[in-house]
This record gives structure tokens, sequence and C-alpha cells, in this order.
């Protein structure tokens, strides 16, 4: 029992506290065996989806590939600002594909358009991602610039020095929310994102089994999934193998552009991003840059701008 509540720690360290992934987690309700799924043996691939208060826009949304044969993770990053026709609307940026798909639908739609069965998925609410930061009593994160940005709508007021912190729950989310000060804005976020995470793990990894029952803890509501506790069980003996430091984590490839009516978007780059699903998430045989996005859903001929973004070469992306 102290080994397994240990390693919900350090899932959750490894995407946005997903040791929730399992602490409410229901017995999948498919007739199939979810192993029937896996492209092969051993793989398994997790929709993680971190979710704003007001509107229930996804602000993070990751990718998580766990590998039991080679006892290895990797973590892909698919910006929040990217461009995708997963509706008729207007608004085609991904992070409002959760309300308009569902979380089966929005599974559906990257399994279809990345070429590679994801198996799950795990939604999880700012307010339970401040809990659990608390849970641990905080994380020490060496904060890259000044932030500062006050926002009365929301209620939203970020005031963090420049340097090493001692970031409780609602710290935590002032940094990993934090992007009007970045030249790179919503990128920038990213990558203090990809800093948290591995402080986060760092974190976990000093706990003791009463700190780890806290934090299962308040994992325990809040968090829509459907990984199944005997799943999740076989996950943490893969994970026990794991290090935080060994566990690479990119954004998948792309590149800010503005479209026609004034707001940015990210595109992806196809090839690009081809090369960092065959790397990252262990499909059975590569997949052809051809048969990546087949329906071209991430592109818009419309726009030559985001067009020449989504068909450059990877070494090519044009500047913007």
């Amino acid at each position: 029992m102290r080994k397994y509540i240990k390693f919900c720690g350090f899932i959750i360290s490894l995407a946005l506290c997903t040791a929730s992934f399992f602490a409410v987690a229901e017995e999948p309700t498919d007739t199939e065996p979810a192993a029937n799924l896996f492209p092969k043996e051993g793989v398994t691939r997790i929709l993680l989806l971190g979710c704003d208060r007001a509107s229930g826009l996804t602000d993070s949304i990751l990718l998580i590939s766990i590998n039991e044969d080679e006892k290895s993770t990797s973590i892909l990053q698919i910006p929040r600002d990217t461009y995708a026709e997963y509706t008729t609307k207007d608004y085609k940026k991904i992070n409002g594909a959760l309300s308009t798909l569902g979380e089966s639908g929005i599974k559906d739609f990257f399994s279809s358009t990345l070429g590679i069965p994801i198996h799950y998925f795990a939604v999880i609410s700012l307010d339970h991602f401040c809990k659990m930061v608390d849970a641990i009593g905080g994380v020490d994160v060496d904060v890259p610039q000044k932030m500062e940005y006050h926002d009365p709508t929301q209620d939203l007021h970020i005031s963090l020095e420049a340097g090493m912190q001692h970031l409780d729950g609602k710290s935590a989310e002032h940094f990993v929310r934090y992007r009007s000060g970045y030249v790179n804005a919503d990128l920038g976020r990213l990558d203090a994102q990809k800093l948290f995470l591995r402080a986060f793990a760092e974190k976990c990894r000093t706990l003791n089994s009463q700190d780890y029952l806290r934090l299962a803890g308040a994992s325990l509501t809040g968090v829509q999934t459907d990984i199944g506790i005997v799943e999740a069980v076989r996950l943490c003996a893969v994970l026990r193998e794991c290090s935080p430091e060994e566990v690479p984590m990119q954004t998948l490839a792309g590149q800010a552009v503005k479209g026609q009516s004034g707001a940015w978007y990210y595109v992806l780059n196809r090839e690009g991003a081809c090369r960092q699903i065959n790397e990252l998430t262990y499909p059975e045989t590569p997949i052809e840059v051809s048969n990546f996005d087949a329906a071209g859903l991430f592109d818009r001929v419309q726009n030559p701008q985001f067009h020449n973004v989504y068909t450059a070469a990877e070494r090519d992306l044009p500047l913007v």
C-alpha cells in the first residue's frame, strides 16, 4: 500500500498531478478489454486536460505515453491556441474542443489526427491543481523572470519575483498561468509548465508516506477520467522504474501565426509533429508524414501563412 500511494504521487509529478487518474477512477465500461486497443503490447497513452474555472477551456493539454516494455515515459504538450477544424463554428482554437466534443470526443479527435490510439483521458480543474500542490507543502521553482499581471474581471492578480521561489497552490497556479510578459506569449508559458512539472517531480521524491496520503486525499474528487483502478496499478509498476529527469517533455512542433481576424493561433508543422509522434509516443510502426492528420484538420489552406507553416520542412519553418 505504501508503494502504491508513493507511485500515485509520481504519476502526479509527471503530468500536473495525474495521480488523480485512478484516485477516483471507475472501471472501464467497454465490453472489449482496454489492452485490445493498444498498438503494441505495453504502450498506454493518456490525454490530460487542465481546465480553467470560468469558461471550461483547456489551458493545458498533455499527451502522456507510457511504454511498459522500455520502462519509459514521455510527455507532449499541445499548445492551447493550436488551430484545429474540430467544429464548424468560428472559434477553432483547440482549447475549446473539450466543451464542444466532450471527453471521449476529444480523445477520439486526437487519436484520429495524430495517427495513434489514445487510450484514456483525465480532466483536472485549477482548484484541484492548487489543492494537490498545497498537499505536498508547495514546490520550489526558479522563476525565470518577474511576473506581474492583474485582471480584475477574473480576480487574477499575479505578482512573482524572479529567482528561486517557494510556491504554494495559489502561487503555483499563477506561475503556470502567466503568459502576458513572455516575448513568445503562450509558448513561454509552456516552457514554464515544463519547469514546474520537473520541480513538482523532485518534490514528490522527497515525501514520506503521510505526505503521499495527503496528496492522494487531495486527488480524490473533482477529476474526470475513464482509467480503471486495475490499469492504474499496472502503470504504477512501470512508472516506478522512471526518473523525472529522464522523462522527455516537448511541445508539439509548430509556430505562432496571426489569423485574418487578428487573433493569434499556433499552427502545427506536419513534418515536425510527425517526427515527435514517432520518437515520443511509441507507435507500432513509424507514421508517414502523408498519413499524419490525414484529413488536414490542423491546416487552413485558405490562409497562406497557416498553410506554409503546416506544410514546411521542419528545418525551413518560415518566419512570420
